[in-house]
């Protein structure tokens, strides 16, 4: 691997300890964020079994488990990694995706639910079968070619602007309405 900064990856939710495996033995550092409440026991039980999973595996030096973090410590953990891991199999829309292209970074997520309403396939991320290898082998693309992370990360910021901005949701918002109001005066 050997390039600076192609290790970091954000990982919202992991899906499973296969994924864990694979991840952990590709990079230099794996950050897992968010999506923790630890008045949940289930959570704090989950939690647990990765950390250890990250023990047996031998890779805890390499594993940071961030269970919350502030808009400022995301954003600069977004400005550090490679790209953007979104896990979850049919999730709703999902905010997570967005930010992370509003941010630059490239999106890896299941191609099922939200993401396949929001990542371009090959353009500004990749939609993969929700299963280990084909994450894995959409990550290994963006660590063997940093600059193709970059290039998809522009893209991603593009097209966050053009289709998911303030203004183009007030555009489409102003339109659902006129379109309505005429309706009515029909």
């Amino acid at each position: 691997m050997g390039q600076e900064g192609a290790g970091n990856i954000v990982s919202p939710v992991l899906f499973g300890d296969d994924t864990f495996q694979y991840v952990a033995r590709l990079l230099t550092t794996t950050k897992r964020i968010g999506g923790f409440d630890k008045r949940l026991r289930e959570n704090v039980e989950y939690l647990e079994e990765l950390k250890m999973l990250a023990e047996r595996e031998g890779v805890s030096h390499r594993v940071n488990f961030i269970t919350s973090c502030s808009t400022a410590e995301r954003n600069s953990l977004l400005s550090e990694c490679l790209c953007v891991l979104y896990t979850p199999k049919d999730e709703h829309f999902g905010i997570v995706p967005l930010e992370a292209m509003a941010a630059h970074k490239p999106v890896i997520a299941c191609n099922s639910g939200g993401p396949v309403e929001t990542i371009k396939d090959s353009v500004t991320g990749f939609l993969c079968d929700p299963i280990p290898r084909a994450f894995s082998f959409a990550m290994a693309k963006f660590i063997q070619d940093p600059k193709l992370a970059e290039r998809m990360g522009e893209e991603a910021r593009r097209h966050v602007t053009e289709s998911f901005s303030t203004k183009i949701f007030g555009q489409h918002l102003n339109q659902y309405l006129l379109d309505i109001a005429r309706r009515k005066t029909e």
